[in-house]
């Protein structure tokens, strides 16, 4: 007995062993995800073994977003919430990294709904201001994002993202704000005035569509040229996007 007893504690450490050295994202499969969870997403975009931990990190993509979580290779066993690892929160830099990639595969279509910029005197770098006419953060802020801008010789690109279900008038003030050729320094004075034009409707409905792409679905909001993201306003975490 004693010999059988050491050949099963043998094999159960062997056992373990081999799969602590395999890839445990082999056996994530995105049906028997949807299975076992009981949760409805779009499809896997990336496994990623986390190493010396037998975790899966996956990638999914849900409700036009990114949700990540980490796997067992048992299948029955997730984590969900951040890991920190070597210094770092893997989540939070897993979703900086995919939302960087989204930025550099729309570049050209971002570009093609701003607004209206701002140009501080030998500006050299820019950012991606996302607001909304009738949003008050946005209305808070609006000059104190200038002043940084000037600080820091950064273009500010501006997109109109009216939230209609929040504010009803956003969406027209948007429009035209686009046809009678807004300014910044019409946006820091609350100057939405004009008629709509159908340029303008293009305009804004290609906004909030491409918004909904990127995943950004709150005001202000702001994209640096580099593809990092900041919620919220604030002149630190503005330094720290374009670094």
């Amino acid at each position: 007995m004693r010999k059988v007893g050491f050949f099963l504690i043998f094999l159960m450490i062997a056992l373990s062993a081999c799969n602590l050295s395999g890839n445990p994202c082999s056996t994530v499969k995105e049906k028997d995800l949807k299975e076992t969870l009981k949760i409805n997403f779009d499809s896997i975009i990336e496994k990623n073994e986390i190493k010396g931990t037998n975790l899966c990190q996956v990638v999914v993509q849900r409700n036009g977003g990114f949700s990540i979580f980490y796997a067992y290779p048992d299948g029955k066993t997730f984590i969900f919430g951040d890991i920190y690892k070597d210094g770092t929160f893997l989540s939070k830099a897993t979703l900086e990294r995919m939302q960087e990639k989204l930025f550099k595969n729309f570049l050209s279509e971002i570009d093609s709904v701003v607004a209206f910029s701002y140009k501080p005197e030998g500006y050299n770098k820019y950012i991606y201001m996302i607001t909304d006419p009738d949003c008050p953060f946005c209305e808070k802020t609006k000059a104190a994002v200038k002043q940084w801008a000037d600080a820091n010789k950064v273009e500010i690109k501006v997109i109109l993202l009216p939230l209609e279900s929040l504010h009803p008038q956003a969406k027209d003030k948007s429009i035209k704000a686009v046809c009678s050729g807004m300014q910044y320094d019409d946006y820091l004075n609350s100057r939405w005035t004009g008629n709509k034009c159908s340029e303008g409707v293009k305009k804004i409905e290609d906004s909030i569509a491409l918004m909904k792409k990127i995943n950004i679905n709150g005001t202000p909001s702001f994209i640096s040229f580099n593809g990092k993201r900041l919620m919220g306003f604030s002149p630190q975490e503005l330094d720290n996007i374009i670094k």
